[in-house]
């Protein structure tokens, strides 16, 4: 009895010193304990597990009970001691309150008319910084390989300074543009001066002030400097170029599959005939023979480029690739000239990525054989998806996706301005007179193009075409610049234009002979060129 209350003094007192401790568990033997203590075989692990069972339940009690100041576990029962607990030892609950968004404005000093003009060789790193929020943010090793480039020139190069620091940059690369063959199935195709607008970025703080519409303005007035007929990009944010008179042309096409089932589709369908051929790697003398496959084929579409000897050696060099397969017939020798053997298509590849796939127009569906090899490849090396990219109606798109549908690859899309229609004109009058000639059409006609950035007609007679600026004629269209450009670039259907209202035309006639004149071309911007090493 004396026991007992010495122990309920010496709690108490424990509970007075230390009121804010932590709650205490203690287990206290009593007279009991030398039973308990003295006890062996089924008889002990009993007890032992009937005190951890205690103690268990006396824990979850603690952890439930916030105000439990102390526990005792004694042979006669467990004693709980509480406290209530001081309003100061709560934890505070601190509410946070609920704003509604607000468009925070740029600051007054972001909204003032920024300062463009060509970058100074000392601004590279703070270019490099600005650059690296892309998407596809170039290295410093490309950023530095570009001054290699057959048309580099510094002043090409644009940036806007604002209170002295640079918040935008556009790049303007010289580049020839296919577009298109002036006679389907012949590869002979008409060629312009154009340039390339890449890598448009603004720093996010200074956005939505109008810098990137400068940037873009200025990097226009510098390619009619540089005598550019017609602008290209691939970009993002299609609709700002839009705003600036950019026709929307078209979208990248990229569709991913798995190398398994594409080459068991591959091997399921047709098969090609004639001479076998030889797929090896490439080697770098069979450039040239690259190069006259990539003119053969492209000349059919409208925005490759015109890849001349020294762009493809710089192209190659960039090294923004990992390797190129090449298709060959004949016995195989390694030699400078084909004597031996004919290259008749070639593959690029990056990653898992198929950027190209060329071949000869004599071998037709050599293409489905390379892309048997390249998924052979890869499912030798353990790579689980290739991502096939393409032109939209090419027809291994359907054999990669296993259907119709083909899978487009984010948001980019290729936008154009023409910058001097009448020359644009001038260009197209060639493939205009063996358009007409291949139609049939043996009487004189002319088709009137009335816009606002432009006004003329394209005369054809005789088999030949002859371009007048100001003048529109009987039969004529009148639409907007971007649906002028689309109708340039092979891009546009006048009879579907007319119909959603983008056009109108004086005559019947004027929209039959656009539609003869002016047909609508495959589309494909090479990734390659843009692709950064």
């Amino acid at each position: 009895m004396q026991r007992s209350q010495r122990t309920h003094s010496r709690a108490d007192a424990t509970a007075v010193k230390r009121p804010k401790s932590k709650p205490q568990l203690k287990i206290r033997a009593g007279t009991g304990g030398t039973a308990a203590a003295g006890a062996v075989g089924p008889a002990r692990d009993q007890a032992a597990a009937k005190t951890s069972e205690k103690i268990r339940l006396a824990a979850s009690t603690v952890a439930e009970a916030e105000s439990v100041a102390s526990i005792e576990i004694r042979p006669s029962g467990t004693v709980v001691s509480r406290r209530p607990i001081a309003a100061s030892q709560r934890t505070p609950v601190l509410h946070v309150p609920v704003q509604s968004a607000v468009p925070a404005a740029p600051p007054a000093w972001m909204l003032q008319e920024c300062h463009v003009a060509p970058a100074r060789a000392g601004d590279q790193s703070e270019i490099l910084q600005l650059l690296a929020g892309l998407p596809a943010p170039p290295s410093r090793a490309e950023f530095h390989a570009a001054v290699d480039h057959p048309d580099h020139d510094s002043a090409n190069r644009l940036v806007a300074r604002l209170a002295g620091r640079i918040v935008g940059h556009v790049e303007v690369v010289p580049r020839d543009i296919t577009l298109g063959a002036m006679v389907p199935g012949t590869t002979d195709g008409a060629t312009v001066r154009g340039a390339v607008i890449d890598r448009v970025a603004v720093l996010p703080e200074c956005r939505g002030a109008g810098h990137g519409q400068r940037l873009v303005r200025a990097a226009e007035d510098r390619m009619r400097q540089l005598g550019a007929v017609v602008a290209f990009s691939r970009t993002r944010i299609a609709p700002s170029f839009r705003e600036l008179g950019w026709s929307v042309l078209g979208r990248d096409c990229a569709t991913p599959g798995r190398p398994a089932e594409i080459l068991s589709r591959l091997l399921e369908g047709v098969q090609r005939g004639g001479e076998p051929v030889t797929m090896r790697q490439w080697r770098h003398v069979e450039l040239p023979a690259i190069l006259r496959i990539y003119r053969q084929s492209a000349a059919r579409f409208v925005g490759p480029l015109d890849r001349n000897e020294n762009y493809s050696r710089w192209l190659v060099s960039r090294g923004a690739f990992d390797s190129i397969l090449v298709a060959l017939v004949g016995q195989d020798r390694y030699e400078l000239h084909e004597t031996t053997a004919r290259i008749v298509g070639y593959c690029v590849q990056a990653g898992h990525r198929v950027l190209e796939i060329m071949a000869d127009p004599e071998f037709p569906g050599l293409e489905r054989e390379i892309l048997a090899r390249v998924c052979s490849e890869a499912i030798e090396n353990d790579r689980q998806e290739i991502v096939y990219e393409s032109h939209a109606s090419d027809p291994l798109h359907a054999a990669v996706a296993g259907g119709d549908s083909l899978v487009q690859s984010g948001d980019r899309m290729i936008v154009a301005k023409v910058l001097r229609p009448a020359e644009l004109l001038e260009a197209l009058v060639p493939a205009v007179a063996a358009r007409a000639a291949e139609a049939g059409i043996r009487e004189t006609v002319e088709l009137g193009l009335e816009a606002p950035g432009f006004r003329g007609s394209v005369i054809v007679t005789d088999g030949k075409a002859v371009a007048h600026a100001g003048r529109v004629g009987r039969s004529y269209l009148k639409l907007a610049d971007d649906e002028l450009a689309r109708l340039f670039l092979g891009q546009c259907d006048p009879v579907e234009a007319a119909a959603a209202g983008r056009l109108e035309s004086s005559t019947q006639i004027a929209l039959k002979l656009a539609a003869q004149l002016f047909p609508r071309t495959p589309l494909w911007c090479p990734m390659w060129d843009d692709l950064p090493a």
